[in-house]
């Protein structure tokens, strides 16, 4: 009994290092350069893996970029061994970032989604994370979903939209850049969607039709719409803006449905024609 209470005095004089308070440890992780993060304390103890995995992936955002800046494919298999410890002992997040380069494939993106039932936001950093099989299967677990990020492909655009209208009924922000939205992508998002309130389509390519429509008072809650440096196109898909008179015409349309949008706060766009950001575009084109 004596030799007991003696260890225990011991213990509690000398404290090990895997009896470190876990915030501590965790804090102290976070200043760490992720080569040091991802084969460094893992190793030590149970202890210190816990707490590795806190510094890097335990907050409400599950902000996956981390792995882009990881040149070696050692160091993005530790990464990706460690991600699905978290995704096996945690189920806090609420928002997700996708790297901008690196793809975690169809089964990796999937698995991922299965694990993170309780996201409301998801923001898809660039083109590249968008193979469309793995994010349509994954909006049917990410059903809680309000905010939806993408800069999608142009043949994919009615498919997540139709998933997102059929799985994710409480939508309130959609921003999809560099996409193609005609009559059809557009209907089934006013439709379905009707308590969105930012819709923001920076750099897409969009039909004049399609326009009118997102305008036409069906999206009552509406508070900001963005159609910074889109390119506008005519039933028959030629440039809207070739015909000065014309685009003009449609241009004072647009800004006067806008306006009789009473919920509306927001309204960002380059109709006027003096955007460079557009011109250079353009200009590359031809």
């Amino acid at each position: 009994m004596k030799n007991q209470k003696q260890k225990k005095q011991k213990q509690k004089q000398n404290p090990s290092w895997q009896d470190l308070n876990p915030f501590i440890l965790s804090k102290i992780f976070s200043f760490l350069s992720p080569h040091d993060q991802l084969f460094g304390p893992p190793y030590v103890c149970h202890s210190w893996l816990s707490s590795t995995l806190h510094a890097i992936f335990k907050n409400s955002i599950l902000d996956l970029r981390l792995i882009d800046t990881l040149d070696q494919e050692n160091q993005r298999l530790r990464f990706t061994h460690l991600l699905k410890l978290a995704l096996n002992h945690y189920h806090g997040w609420v928002s997700i970032q996708f790297p901008s380069k690196h793809k975690f494939g169809y089964f990796g993106t999937v698995y991922i989604a299965e694990n993170t039932p309780n996201i409301t936001s998801v923001a898809l950093s660039s083109e590249a994370s968008v193979n469309i099989a793995p994010i349509y299967i994954s909006l049917l677990y990410w059903q809680k979903l309000k905010i939806f990020e993408a800069r999608m492909r142009l043949d994919v655009g009615y498919l997540v939209i139709s998933q997102l209208v059929d799985w994710c009924k409480n939508m309130t922000e959609i921003r999809l850049h560099g996409s193609v939205l005609m009559e059809r992508e557009v209907t089934c998002l006013v439709d379905g969607l009707s308590g969105l309130k930012i819709l923001d389509l920076c750099e897409s390519t969009l039909s004049c039709s399609a326009i009118g429509i997102v305008l036409d008072g069906r999206l009552k809650c509406l508070k900001e719409i963005n159609l910074l440096h889109c390119k506008f196109v005519g039933d028959k898909g030629e440039d809207a803006r070739a015909d000065y008179l014309v685009f003009k015409a449609f241009r004072d349309e647009v800004v006067e449905k806008a306006s009789g949008i009473k919920s509306l706060k927001k309204f960002v766009h380059c109709l006027k024609g003096t955007c460079l950001h557009c011109k250079d575009k353009a200009l590359e084109k031809k």
